[in-house]
């Protein structure tokens, strides 16, 4: 609503003209459908996350946010009231667009919470001080917005449930704040969320990933309603499931709830449930990659589970075969899958080897750990739905050889990746095994453990995680800036929080030497003895398993998919394999 509050270079700016003639076109396109257009109005206030050339940030007092390193200048009192007048305008502005409502972000710790924060809110003027006071801000916000909304349009609020941070407001003080701000009729409803911005463990409860228990927003919603009984309350975070969301409705915690990531993964969730479909439902699986991983890159959000979310212009539609083709796909992990499944949707006739004993490759070993059990067990279940419903012939323990494949009009590789393995000395003075096998099998492996990380995914965490579930004394050295450097930041932060209260030590910075007998700095080129040890634990990386691609490369019909081609997430494997059907040859 103000150029000083996009949080990103992305956020849409709703204090630009141009933005009227676009919330015409977004209404009259969702109206033909029966739906409503609501927008949400937003200052970020001291929270911003941009790159150089960054814009300064304002907030009620000049107090520095840890999460984003940005420095605030302190609002004036003019400052103040340009910004309740801005509001004002982009309501004006929505008004003339057409929009049915208005949501006024006040959670998360953004511009309107950091006055309700005597942490950051130091100012010592009628803005300050009693709750009252912090909330004035608020209250002139809320009041200007109804007034240039008019009669028409619905006013709302987004408040946070419980900021779940350190030196965050709990339940009952977040109960209090939505109490005395919308008792006196300023908002129509409000919007219910859980969250902080400014710290690290605060900000995962924005878009929480799991092992965070589903439906997290339920109990700290029932003490809002317990403050606001006839308000209309929304409540979202972490609803999965339209059976959890229809009891929340039913017992009364909230009139409506909010599933934004079940919506991405998918847009027909609603229509499938009224027409009796709610078993072919595509799951949630909470990985955060696709959706606020993406925002966070800049990027337009997609959904690992859904490849046509977010591309549904460009996504192919496979026309069923007039003549089925014999199609063989080698590796049931999620490309493979992926890829079995939009050929047999295609009407191919579809046979899918797999050389272990069941389906879902990498990923079925990750859901063995806390980070992934829970996205492991819905992945499956939709998974096996599907390959049933495309009428696939699902071969497990078989594995492929070059004359597996004689006799198919189309073959398709997806034979995943293998751990990297270093170059390490005979008769080293301790065990070394590889992170997939102590994961698969932590009892085989002896204390104390040394996990060599290369830092750059899961493997490294999971396996110390796992270890140290099974009682084992763990250190990971992690050779990147950060442990789990390209992981989203939301699951990083959970793990660096379940990891140091398992008592697994970091020794930052370490990267395993060839040979394997000692660690060195990553920056300083620093020498250091790898200690007394029983087993090292190896998290190098992964490289192609493509022997079966080199014998067969050139083959007409042949294409590969996934980490076959070059490793990297579920993301990228599920899309090349939902790709594959309409693809031809590997170039």
């Amino acid at each position: 609503m103000h150029a000083s509050g996009l949080l990103t270079a992305h956020t849409i700016g709703g204090y630009l003209p141009e933005i009227v003639p676009a919330y015409r076109r977004l209404g009259d396109a969702v109206r033909g459908h029966g739906a409503r257009l609501f927008v949400q109005l937003f200052h970020g206030g001291r929270e911003q996350i941009s790159a150089a050339p960054r814009a300064p940030a304002v907030a009620p007092s000049a107090v520095p946010t840890l999460r984003f390193h940005t420095e605030p200048r302190a609002l004036t009192a003019r400052e103040i009231r340009e910004l309740v007048d801005g509001f004002a305008a982009a309501a004006r502005k929505a008004r003339e667009g057409g929009v049915d409502g208005i949501e006024v972000s006040m959670a998360h710790g953004y511009l309107a919470a950091q006055f309700f924060s005597p942490l950051v809110n130091r100012r010592g003027d009628e803005y300050d001080g009693d709750l009252d006071g912090r909330l004035r801000f608020a209250r002139e916000v809320l009041e200007a917005v109804r007034d240039a909304a008019g009669d028409q349009l619905a006013v709302g609020v987004r408040l946070a449930a419980d900021e779940a941070a350190p030196d965050g407001m709990g339940p009952a003080q977040c109960a209090r704040i939505a109490r005395a701000l919308c008792r006196d009729g300023l908002v129509d409803f409000a919007s219910l969320a859980i969250g902080h911005s400014a710290s690290y463990a605060g900000s995962v409860g924005i878009v929480p990933p799991p092992p965070v228990e589903a439906n997290v927003i339920e109990e700290p919603a029932q003490a809002v309603r317990a403050a606001l009984p006839s308000l209309p309350l929304i409540a979202t975070s972490r609803v999965r499931d339209l059976a959890d969301a229809d009891r929340i409705v039913a017992e009364g915690t909230a009139d409506l709830v909010g599933m934004t990531r079940a919506l991405i993964a998918d847009p027909d969730l609603l229509r499938k449930a009224r027409d009796g479909r709610i078993a072919d439902v595509i799951a949630c699986i909470g990985c955060n990659q696709g959706c606020i991983g993406h925002y966070h890159a800049g990027l337009p959000i997609a959904c690992v589970m859904n490849p046509r979310t977010g591309r549904e212009r460009t996504f192919p539609r496979v026309a069923r075969s007039t003549v089925p083709r014999r199609v063989l796909v080698v590796g049931a992990g999620p490309a493979g899958v992926a890829a079995a499944v939009a050929a047999g949707r295609g009407g191919d006739d579809v046979t899918l080897l797999e050389r272990e004993a069941a389906i879902g490759g990498q990923l079925r070993l990750a859901g063995l750990a806390p980070a992934h059990r829970e996205m492991w067990q819905r992945y499956r279940k939709d998974a096996e739905r599907d390959l049933v419903a495309a009428s696939v012939d699902l071969r497990v323990g078989q594995a492929a050889d070059p004359a597996s494949v004689v006799g198919y009009d189309r073959v398709v590789l997806a034979t995943g990746a293998v751990p990297f393995v270093p170059r390490l000395l005979a008769n080293l003075p301790f065990r070394v095994v590889q992170a997939w096998s102590a994961i698969a099998d932590p009892t085989s492996v002896s204390g104390p453990v040394l996990v060599a990380d290369w830092g750059g995914e899961y493997a490294g965490l999971d396996v110390a995680e796992v270890l140290a579930e099974a009682g084992l004394e763990v250190a990971l050295a992690c050779a990147a800036p950060s442990p789990g450097e390209q992981i989203h930041q939301y699951q990083r932060n959970l793990y660096l929080a379940r990891l140091d209260a398992a008592g697994v030590m970091i020794r930052h910075h370490l990267e395993l030497v060839p040979g394997g007998t000692s660690l060195r700095h990553i920056f300083s080129g620093r020498l250091e003895e790898i200690g007394a040890i029983g087993t090292l634990v190896l998290a190098q990386g992964r490289q192609p398993d493509d022997a079966l691609w080199r014998s067969l490369e050139g083959r007409v019909g042949l294409l590969r998919v996934g980490d076959v081609l070059g490793p990297r997430s579920a993301e990228e494997a599920i899309l090349e394999g939902a790709l594959s059907a309409s693809v031809a040859n590997d170039a």
